[in-house]
């Protein structure tokens, strides 16, 4: 019996990582059940706290180290004296309950001073680009300052998979799933896993301030359903769970919000949620300061990718990189397919009024169902109708799944297009390359966001486990880290008066770091991490970095990372020989 996506996906691989590692997996193989509930599959309805944000104000630390009291324009929390406890907030050491309206001008960050003194110098950490400025710390931290705080403890939660479903993947280690993942170097037991992201919490526990107080780890087992969440459904389960985090736990912060439904739940819990893939920037605004994003939001993604294919697939020329002799001869004919999901049909809308400056338009566009089991079904008339509307370019906005029964489906239909890769979750990866029709992906080009994939032994990861001692870390490590290290990033930048609302000024006052996963920065209007991409076009016969086999996304520019829509008006590439007449 072959696994089905949502037993994996809640694994405990780790935030990131996880579904990263999961829907590179399953490009191997057909799901061997489908959703059962049509009805739960239904994108999610209006949410009724879209149009609500939290208070965004309070006490931080500013890049330089120094405390800083902020509020964002049109909150409340500096301005109205309210005084309603924080969710779960109790009485600190000096017996106080700490207020919203206190969090804004509480004089405990007082005792954080900036210095230049730590391991890393003026840096809080040795050997890391990203880490916060060096700060030394004395005093009362305030005890609970919010819900899953303490004097001494941050209590941060992941969602695993259910038991049930755990005893079936390890009934199927033996799979075909399980073997092609071994070979392209994505495949690591759960002992090895858990072992991986248990020792990256201890070596931040270790090396950054936390005024006092530790991270605790709390792992549970989760009632929602990951293949729903991921097609908009699921959204009851995700709630319980949810639940369970706020009032159970007792968590400041989620790691695994993965799904929007899990997401959205944490929010209306109040918890910080982290984990976002691809949400706009109007998702995270509305859900401030609760909501942050594991990958770049869409609104940035787009803005940059339209600005790509303007200058790399232009309107007024012939499709030149197509696989096909015959269409190299046409003018380009756009084809667009996304997922029928209200996130991304917001993310393309967005981008709709740019694409129409730059002369593009679409002769087909294409909505499915993120329902992975349908995928092959629906493959072939996809690639059917992509050749009956003469498509010569077809930009790819999906799941890293779909482009492998695709350019499979393609092949068959003896339709060779040029193929674009917007970068959506793992699509821009050399392990998901490997696993697509080269005939067809080897005309692939376009945008990649991920940072630190296969670098080996020279990433900051590594050389952070490896100072622990603990073996040897998984290939994914660069993932599970860069997770951790937003999430610490934050505690530390907040001061000792953790609130959501501190911790996001905290963020937004951390300033730039450039370093193995590329430009860091936070701000009112940008939730996530990296903020910069690099071009590449995929070549099947390189080996890649990340395990050494064929099929790369190779970097062109030198590797040269671009924030925004700023890439070079020209660029060399090879073209590969068409395949086709």
């Amino acid at each position: 019996m072959k696994p089905r996506p949502n037993r994996l996906i809640l694994s405990g691989y780790g935030p990131l990582a996880g579904v990263i590692a999961v829907l590179l997996i399953v490009t191997v193989t057909v799901p061997s059940k489908a959703p059962g509930d049509t009805n739960e599959l239904a994108v999610a309805g209006p949410d009724p706290y879209a149009a609500t944000s939290p208070e965004l104000g309070g006490m931080g630390v500013d890049a330089a180290g120094a405390p800083v009291v902020a509020g964002a324009p049109g909150t409340t929390a500096a301005a109205t004296g309210t005084t309603a406890a924080a969710p779960g907030a109790k009485p600190g050491k000096g017996g106080k309950v700490v207020t919203s309206a206190q969090a804004g001008s509480a004089p405990r960050a007082q005792g954080v001073v900036p210095a230049a003194d730590c391991a890393g110098g003026a840096l809080q950490v040795a050997g890391s680009a990203y880490s916060p400025a060096c700060v030394h710390f004395t005093g009362d931290n305030g005890g609970a300052t919010y819900r899953g705080v303490t004097a001494d403890t941050i209590t941060i939660a992941i969602r695993e998979s259910s038991a049930s479903d755990q005893r079936e993947q390890e009934d199927d280690k033996d799979s075909e799933l399980e073997k092609k993942a071994e070979e392209a170097g994505i495949s690591a037991s759960p002992a090895d896993r858990k072992r991986e992201l248990d020792t990256l919490v201890d070596y931040f526990n270790k090396n950054y301030e936390l005024y006092g107080r530790k991270v605790k780890l709390v792992r549970y087992t989760g009632r929602g359903d990951g293949q729903a969440e991921i097609a908009g459904g699921g959204q009851e389960g995700a709630n319980a769970d949810a639940v369970k985090v706020a009032q159970e736990i007792k968590a400041f912060a989620d790691i695994s919000a993965l799904t929007q439904p899990y997401m959205d739940a944490l929010v209306r819990q109040k918890v910080l949620a982290i984990g976002g893939l691809h949400m706009p920037q109007s998702y995270y605004r509305q859900r401030a300061p609760f909501a942050w994003g594991q990958l770049v939001d869409c609104t940035t993604l787009m803005n940059s990718a339209v600005d790509l294919i303007a200058k790399r697939l232009p309107a007024n020329e012939n499709a030149t990189r197509a696989g096909s002799a015959s269409l190299r001869q046409k003018p380009r004919k756009y084809g667009l397919i996304f997922p029928d999901d209200a996130v991304y049909s917001q993310c393309i809308n967005e981008a709709r009024p740019k694409l129409k400056a730059a002369g593009i338009s679409f002769a087909k566009e294409i909505r499915y169902a993120l329902q992975f089991a349908k995928l092959q079904q629906e493959a072939p008339n996809m690639a059917a109708q992509l050749k009956a509307a003469g498509v010569t370019t077809l930009v790819l906005v999906t799941d890293p799944l779909l482009p492998f029964f695709l350019t499979g489906s393609a092949t068959q239909q003896d339709f060779y297009p040029e193929w674009f890769v917007s970068g959506t979750i793992g699509t821009d990866a050399d392990v998901a390359g490997q696993f697509y029709d080269s005939d067809q992906w080897q005309f692939a080009l376009g945008q990649s966001y991920l940072t630190g994939f296969g670098g080996g032994k020279n990433t900051e990861a590594y050389k952070a486990f490896a100072t622990m001692k603990n073996g040897k870390p998984t290939s994914l490590v660069d993932l599970t880290y860069q997770t951790l290290m937003m999430l610490f990033i934050g505690l530390q930048q907040a001061g000792p008066n953790l609130t959501p609302a501190t911790f996001a000024q905290g963020m937004f006052s951390y300033g730039k770091r450039t370093g193995d996963y590329g430009q860091w920065s936070f701000g009112p209007n940008d939730f996530t991490s990296t903020d910069d991409a690099r071009e590449f076009y995929y070549d099947p016969k390189a080996l890649s970095p990340f395990n050494n086999r064929p099929g790369r996304c190779v970097p062109l520019n030198g590797g040269r990372r671009y924030v925004g829509a700023s890439w070079p008006a020209r660029v060399t590439m090879p073209t590969p020989p068409a395949v086709a007449p």
